[in-house]
């Protein structure tokens, strides 16, 4: 499912209530063994429908054991959305552990990988891309690191996210997950 703030069709405008409708479908069906894939901006209607939050991500179907979901949160204040207990640094090492995190309570099998387009203190930027679209400037530097090179580690998608964001932004992406990372494992997109 792909939702577009295109105005040609209102069923799939990336409103509040359609994206957490998406993430509600992406998961609904999950077995041991799927990976799956959710990217999410900030809904088009936040003023009037709120952001979406932590409690609004937990409320959604858990995910069954042997399930991979990675996330890639393109939005300001994103950097714990999910509440995930091991955060990381480009630099190839851990650097937080939260023990107490809600994430092992909702997903105490599944493995959930998190790419935040910044801290939680931080704005999200924005860039124009061709045709004068506007594009996050995380999807765009996710979107161009892979493309670069699609067979890379998570923590080697950080770095180069991370420099490829420094060219314009003053933003710090994020990458967290809900079971140690294993530096050598390749990202699965």
């Amino acid at each position: 499912m792909v939702l577009t703030d295109e105005p040609y069709n209102l069923k799939y405008m990336p409103t509040r209530r359609n994206i957490l409708s998406a993430l509600r479908w992406i998961v609904k069906d999950a077995q041991p063994g799927d990976c799956l894939f959710f990217h999410s901006i900030h809904p088009v209607d936040w003023e009037r429908a709120g952001e979406i939050v932590s409690e609004d991500l937990y409320d959604v179907k858990p995910l069954p054991t042997g399930c991979c979901l990675n996330v890639l949160f393109d939005s300001c204040y994103s950097g714990s959305v999910l509440d995930l207990p091991y955060i990381y640094q480009p630099s190839d090492h851990l650097k937080q552990h939260a023990a107490n995190s809600r994430a092992l309570t909702k997903y105490p099998q599944a493995h959930v990988v998190l790419f935040a387009s910044c801290s939680d203190f931080q704005g999200s930027g924005g860039i124009i891309i061709r045709g004068g679209e506007f594009l996050g400037a995380m999807s765009s530097a996710f979107i161009s690191s892979l493309t670069t090179n699609p067979t890379q580690t998570y923590l080697q998608v950080l770095a180069s996210v991370q420099v490829i964001l420094r060219r314009t932004q003053r933003q710090t992406p994020q990458l967290s997950s809900s079971y140690p990372i294993d530096s050598s494992q390749q990202c699965l997109f």
